[in-house]
């Protein structure tokens, strides 16, 4: 009899059907070279036609190795992250992985109650971006992984985590080739707008533009906003409403970026006429405008490549270490 509207088909629903043991269904999934070809057949055509939706979930937390990571983003719309995220699924497939992936939307609650499910899946390993870049961020799932003995790479953002393995921006280095090129260009009135001053990688990159500036421009003023393009835009408009455009604005990630952009064409300035930007992260699609942004790229399919590699180092290697691994910008001009 088929399953009824609303109800869900079952493994046990199969077997009954297909006139089988609930082992030889299981069996027909599972290990299906050990099925004879015409009960192989039935079965499929019976789970088919009722439905039939192998709990893999399930079958995982039996198995010692589910073949899946668990992927955690904290704003999937940024294009840094969603490209990121695109790029890892894609070599993890290649390497007989699936992914589960998960946008935190910058939700501490939202991280908790991920990971806890990550956890549930039973994933292999778990490649995380954390909601917040402040050093002393230090969430208590990460005790609970140790335990566990659940391989993290932390990407982008760092935390002071012994047991997980990383791969991260030069962010000082992000801040002195941004210095060195504007100083190149003989900008002297330079506006940065940053992240959050507590934030770990808007502290380096505004270190090393000041660095690599100290002496060469007539003055650099920062604005500290959030990672975000509202807030930037809400910075940038508030400054823009008390001072005449500066020579460059500097955006300290793409998101600023946007903002600083949707300030100045609010205030009616052409952008890379009246105002010239440049942006740490490239403003992606900018060119469909008609803008071309010099700034600060990043090789994703590189920090792809090396996010994945760890984690499989670590899957595959119990007496593997953590690693780190440093990724450098380069500027296009």
């Amino acid at each position: 009899m088929a399953a009824g509207r609303g109800r869900k088909a079952t493994l046990a629903s199969v077997a009954a059907q297909a006139n089988v043991s609930k082992i030889t269904a299981s069996r027909a999934f599972s290990q299906p070279e050990k099925v004879h070809p015409e009960t192989l057949q039935r079965i499929h055509a019976t789970a088919e036609q009722l439905g039939y939706v192998m709990n893999t979930a399930a079958r995982s937390l039996r198995a010692k190795s589910s073949k899946t990571i668990g992927i955690v983003n904290p704003d999937m719309a940024n294009p840094f992250f969603g490209g990121l995220t695109r790029l890892m699924t894609l070599e993890a497939n290649k390497l007989g992985y699936d992914t589960l992936v998960f946008d935190s939307c910058e939700s501490q609650e939202n991280e908790n109650r991920i990971i806890d499910k990550l956890i549930g899946y039973n994933v292999d390993a778990i490649i995380l971006s954390v909601i917040s870049n402040d050093l002393h961020y230090h969430p208590a799932y990460m005790r609970r992984l140790e335990t566990l003995n659940i391989p993290v790479v932390l990407v982008d953002r760092e935390l002071q985590v012994s047991h997980c393995s990383g791969v991260y921006i030069d962010n000082l280095d992000c801040g002195l080739q941004t210095g060195r090129w504007l100083a190149e260009q003989g900008a002297q009135r330079i506006v940065v707008v940053s992240g959050p001053e507590k934030s770990n990688v808007a502290r380096e990159r505004v270190l090393g533009l000041q660095a690599a500036l100290q002496g060469k421009a007539a003055s650099l003023e920062v604005l500290y906003a959030d990672f975000f393009m509202d807030a930037a835009w809400q910075e940038t408009r508030r400054w823009l409403k008390q001072h005449p455009a500066p020579d460059y604005f500097v955006g300290c990630n793409n998101q600023i970026s946007l903002g600083i952009i949707k300030a100045c064409i609010e205030h009616k300035l052409s952008l890379q006429q009246q105002v010239k930007l440049f942006s740490i992260d490239e403003v992606t699609q900018a060119d469909i405008y008609g803008f071309h942004f010099p700034c600060i790229a990043h090789d994703l399919q590189s920090i792809a490549w090396q996010a994945l590699n760890l984690a499989l180092r670590r899957i595959n290697e119990s007496d593997s270490k953590p690693g780190k691994v440093i990724v450098r910008g380069e500027v296009l001009p």
